[in-house]
């Protein structure tokens, strides 16, 4: 009994002629469709958003002069009280966020 096998020798044709049949890289039609292309970025307008934000914190200023000075005043005319666990409070959150980060 002979087993020959056939699908093979037809694949390998349908692969060469499959190869034939494609143009060689670098031909004009390649040429055309990589000058076609094109890059290019467009922002989304949240992102447009987020830098008008941006800009309005940094024109923000880092002292606010006004709170400044009525803690100035409330100091000299000795009515300025601490509570403790505020500051407490608030360096612990300092603290615990400054690790974090």
């Amino acid at each position: 009994m002979k087993i020959t096998n056939t699908n093979q020798s037809n694949a390998l044709e349908t692969i060469i002629k499959s190869t034939e049949n494609k143009p060689a890289r670098g031909t004009a039609k390649d040429a055309k469709t990589e000058k076609d292309i094109t890059d290019r970025v467009e922002l989304s307008k949240k992102s447009q958003e987020v830098e008008k934000l941006v800009q309005k914190t940094k024109a923000i200023p880092d002292i606010r002069q006004d709170k400044v000075e009525k803690i100035k005043e409330a100091i000299k005319s000795e009515t300025y009280n601490v509570r403790g666990e505020l500051v407490a409070k608030s360096l612990l959150k300092s603290n615990i966020l400054d690790e974090i980060l």
